[in-house]
């Protein structure tokens, strides 16, 4: 595309990003383009309607980019917005103050893409949170009914009744837990179950299969943990001003367990991901536009952290705020050992 061309359409795009109204020649002529003729921009607006990355909504309208122009945007004229310092500063207090279990941070994470970038927010939980001991307990109830308490790091509690082969005193639980807080006291779930392996049969090997089932159940809760957030920031949009636009969206970020599996297929191996429109699989977004990153503690636990809002979004100020909240999320988690 020929650099005015190029400057045109990224004058369009500016221009109906802020105010959602069609885009005229004299709107262009006057704030962006004061050297050039409106017939030299209407001529340059129609060759750029029909080449698809424009297009004309009324014969008397100005014109709005296609999906294809906002394409063409992204990939080729975008610059990052510079993050404004008071924006910066409200993502880290913001992510600082996040509690430090997954599911409160996750929590966290959205509701504050959604308050900076004002679109609707998704993130998912890093894949293979390793679930880690912080203290154990063991209360007997019956002779063969045991009350396990299990704090893991984060400070979340899971609490279980069990059933054991053999009575057992609270004497001998009480052994049996001082030796295993002595022996996984912040382990993994990973050293967890080594351990396990390695223990002779009794009723410590028993207890230990127990807590390892637990740790299991919540790692696998972690990784189908998607929240979102910020839907109200959608009602603000024109696009959104019908009802039927808004429930579509709404259908996608209910359905956990598929928007789960949709994250995992937008994002693949890339660490930033734009859908715009059409571009999206799902029929429900086909009126959207969907940014995603990846975020976590490490490169070995990601999870996936996105924006959905109009097509008509502000990506050079979506991709940049989300990028800051993913980078501040990560470290955060890092330092707590999420």
């Amino acid at each position: 595309m020929e650099n005015r061309k190029q400057e045109i359409l990224r004058a369009v795009v500016q221009e109906f990003t802020t105010s959602a109204v069609p885009v005229g020649s004299q709107a262009l002529q006057s704030r962006y383009f004061v050297n050039l003729s409106s017939a030299t921009i209407r001529s340059e607006l129609a060759e750029l309607v029909d080449q698809g990355y424009l297009a004309q909504p009324h014969t008397s309208a100005g014109r709005v980019p296609t999906d294809s122009g906002y394409r063409y945007f992204v990939d080729f004229l975008m610059d990052l917005e510079k993050i404004p310092e008071q924006v910066g500063s409200f993502i880290d207090h913001e992510l600082r103050q996040a509690p430090a279990d997954v599911q409160g941070m996750v929590e966290k994470v959205a509701m504050t893409v959604a308050a900076v970038t004002q679109n609707a927010s998704v993130a998912s939980a890093p894949q293979g949170s390793q679930a880690r001991i912080k203290h154990l307990d063991l209360v007997s109830l019956e002779p063969t009914e045991v009350l396990l308490i299990l704090l893991l790091e984060g400070n979340l509690l899971r609490q279980q009744v069990l059933t054991v082969a053999e009575a057992a005193t609270q004497a001998e639980l009480t052994q049996v837990a001082a030796r295993l807080n002595t022996t996984l006291g912040g382990k993994g779930s990973e050293e967890v179950h080594s351990h396990y392996e390695s223990a002779a049969l009794g009723l410590e090997k028993e207890l230990l299969g127990r807590v390892v089932t637990v740790l299991d159940i919540y790692e696998k809760g972690s990784e189908s943990l998607v929240v979102h957030d910020g839907v109200r920031n959608l009602l603000r949009q024109p696009e959104f001003a019908e009802s039927s636009r808004l429930h579509q969206v709404l259908e996608v970020l209910e359905e956990t367990r598929y928007l789960t599996v949709l994250l995992r297929q937008l994002i693949g191996q890339s660490d930033l991901q734009i859908v715009i429109g059409s571009e999206n699989a799902s029929s429900q977004l086909q009126g959207c536009a969907v940014v995603l990153t990846t975020y976590g503690p490490s490169n070995r636990l990601k999870g996936v952290l996105g924006v959905i809002g109009p097509t008509r979004m502000a990506y050079s100020q979506t991709v940049a705020r989300l990028q800051a909240v993913a980078r501040s999320a990560s470290d955060r988690m890092a330092d707590l050992g999420v």
